[in-house]
């Protein structure tokens, strides 16, 4: 039996539940035992490591599973079993004004590497989060593996019914954080608006203090008309905004995979991402991959796109294609090979 520590679920869940859900349904078919473990009420952060390190650990030393996955670096200290950990990014160290949590850069900094060292193994989302976090935390490289994340085939995927609007719109999806490199991505766009019919629409929220220097910007350019900004997209309707926009556009600084550029191109949507972290790894050479710190460049990349029918056919049959290498089946044997090394 695998124990599961799915304590992040809840009853809406976060990017990081809708991973866990995924892997642990994708584990289910695949025929393994599995005790999930969730809490008993909900918790803030705190609470939920308090669980961890005191009421887990009992009813770990109990039930005893052969090992316990903890789909997060969240996990205890002194497993009374092997475990092994996923770590999506390391975000929290690397801009740590970021964080949903508060003093989140403080965990990251002080409990994840025992975390870790307590864990038979770790996963990453991505060989750039492996170099992340085997330079941060100086682990051996061997000790580190890669895991890509799956998305939801049934969701995101082409519908003749959905064909890009007109007039067009290029797409930004995620949240408002330094890192997502926000301010840029509206200058880049007031650098196109003059000569195009096109709109950016925007679906993200942040901290105040993050989205009011982006919303400030947008105003100085004078293209709050051009800009249809809202908090959140209600998850049954993402996929068909995915499907009608003229490109999606990912220009952020770091990311530890990239699920917006993945969802994209399941849906049959060009993409426009930065070349950097480990968005080209999920890329591959189907976007257009340009200097995430260079407005002109970004610009230019929408102009391309905005402008030639063409190279946005193209971008959508290879992306289309680029998505079938992703699965959360995929996910689950790797991850399953190092809950069972010795299959």
């Amino acid at each position: 039996m695998i124990g599961v520590n799915a304590t992040i679920l809840g009853d809406r869940p976060t990017g990081l539940g809708v991973y866990t859900h995924g892997l642990i349904d994708a584990l289910r078919k695949q025929g393994e035992d599995l005790d999930v473990i969730t809490l008993p009420r909900p918790m803030g952060h705190a609470g939920r490591i308090l669980w961890l390190q005191t009421a887990l650990g009992a009813r770990l030393a109990r039930s005893r599973p052969a090992v316990l996955l903890n789909p997060l670096p969240e996990a205890p200290l002194l497993p009374p079993v092997p475990q092994v950990t996923v770590v999506h990014d390391l975000i929290p160290l690397f801009y740590p004004g970021r964080a949903r949590i508060p003093r989140a850069h403080l965990y990251f900094r002080y409990v994840v590497p025992l975390v870790i060292r307590s864990s038979r193994a770790v996963i990453a989302d991505s060989e750039a989060t492996k170099r992340d976090v085997v330079a941060r935390y100086r682990l051996a490289p061997e000790r580190v593996h890669v895991a890509y994340p799956g998305y939801d085939a049934e969701r995101f995927r082409p519908d003749p019914a959905d064909v890009p609007a007109d007039p067009p719109y290029l797409l930004y999806v995620g949240n408002v954080a330094p890192h997502k490199n926000l301010v840029r991505l509206v200058e880049a766009f007031a650098q196109v608006a003059p000569g195009t019919s096109a709109t950016l629409v925007m679906r993200g929220s942040g901290r105040p203090w993050h989205v009011e220097p982006v919303r400030r910007r947008i105003e100085e350019l004078g293209i709050g008309d051009r800009v249809d900004w809202e908090p959140y997209e209600d998850a049954a309707t993402l996929p068909r905004l995915y499907r009608c926009a003229r490109a999606v556009v990912l220009p952020s600084l770091y990311e530890g995979f990239g699920l917006t550029a993945l969802e994209a191109m399941a849906c049959g949507t060009p993409v426009i991402a930065a070349r950097a972290a480990s968005v080209p790894e999920v890329t591959g050479d189907v976007a257009v991959l340009v200097d995430p710190r260079d407005a002109g460049a970004l610009s230019a990349a929408m102009s391309d796109l905005l402008g030639s029918d063409a190279l946005a056919a193209d971008l959508r049959a290879r992306g289309l294609e680029r998505a079938r290498l992703f699965s959360w089946e995929r996910t689950a044997e790797r991850v399953g090979a190092h809950l069972h090394p010795r299959r």
